[in-house]
């Protein structure tokens, strides 16, 4: 499972609602997650897309990013130094597995991802839960017919 935190966002609620949603909904986000793998092109990605999209004038100079709790982005750059950094990326998103193995009830671990517009944003903030693609559930639904 997936929390987005977004904070200082410069908007309304629901815009801020369709970002994380937007990212939470995002197949290649999805697909990342589930395979554990930190990348991070495709959260910002996700991101620029919205922007590009529903808030082209949005303000995102003092934006950053985090993934379980650690910066990944910062002033209109990635802070990512090297490979510890992203093994210790995908432990994270590893460790926030929900498997077969999983004793009841569930551990309420996620993959923990931050939005911050900064000193620039508004004072709209808002928490998104959304859940990747595993390969059972690719499975699943490409067989599903109605």
């Amino acid at each position: 499972v997936m929390r987005v935190q977004i904070d200082n966002f410069p908007g309304t609620k629901q815009e801020a609602r369709f970002l994380g949603r937007h990212i939470v909904n995002s197949p290649l986000f999805k697909c990342a997650v589930s395979g554990n793998d930190p990348n991070t092109g495709r959260l910002a990605g996700a991101i620029g897309s919205w922007a590009g999209k529903y808030k082209p004038d949005c303000n995102m100079s003092k934006m950053s990013l985090t993934l379980g709790g650690r910066c990944i982005f910062q002033n209109g750059k990635f802070v990512l130094e090297g490979d510890d950094v992203e093994k210790a990326l995908s432990q994270h998103m590893k460790d926030a597995e929900y498997g077969d193995s999983t004793v009841f009830p569930p551990h309420q671990r996620f993959v923990e991802i931050g939005i911050d517009f900064g000193d620039v944003g508004g004072d709209t903030s808002l928490t998104i839960l959304g859940s990747d693609l595993t390969e059972e559930y690719v499975v699943i639904n490409a067989d599903y017919r109605s």
